[in-house]
């Protein structure tokens, strides 16, 4: 797996900067995100565009200029563009073909098995101290805010499992 610095701080540069060095893939990334007054994620999308190996001049011309035309994602998003919409407008002219589209969703892969892994990976000695306090324990998720707890008997069967 290859690292590469942040240069700016913006996901969608750094992201382009990504593929430039770390893949030698010439890329265009976009993103947004539209909050509402909640401070909740009201749409929120964005575009990976990469030449195939092989792109002529011509084609590369033309995508730079269409790219640059291009409002933000965000202000696209704002007036009721699609993702579909957006595509076809930037790649409209190359012959865009859409095969499959896969509904995205946030969700959580956190479970009381995944939770009891990371508790062992801390060692015998927090557990045990832990298990010296004598009162069952709450472990919160801080990606979906789901709790799990662990009795004193559960983490004595964890501190059998903890190898350091």
């Amino acid at each position: 797996m290859g690292q590469t610095i942040l240069v700016s701080g913006e996901i969608a540069e750094d992201l382009t900067y990504y593929y430039a060095t770390s893949e030698q893939t010439p890329s265009s990334v976009a993103l947004g995100v539209l909050m509402n007054k909640d401070n909740t994620v009201r749409q929120a999308g964005g575009f990976i565009i990469q030449l195939m190996p092989g792109a002529s001049e011509e084609i590369i011309t033309k995508l730079e200029m269409k790219l640059g035309e291009i409002q933000s994602v965000t202000s696209l998003m704002d007036v009721g563009n699609t993702p579909e919409m957006i595509l076809e407008h930037i790649l409209g002219e190359f012959g865009l073909e859409i095969g499959e589209k896969i509904p995205t969703s946030f969700y959580c892969n956190c479970t009381k098995e995944r939770v009891e892994k990371a508790i062992i990976s801390i060692g015998r000695e927090e557990i045990s101290q832990m298990i010296a306090d004598g009162k069952p324990i709450e472990v919160n998720c801080h990606f979906c805010g789901k709790n799990y707890e662990f009795t004193v008997a559960e983490l004595e069967d964890m501190l059998a499992k903890a190898t350091h």
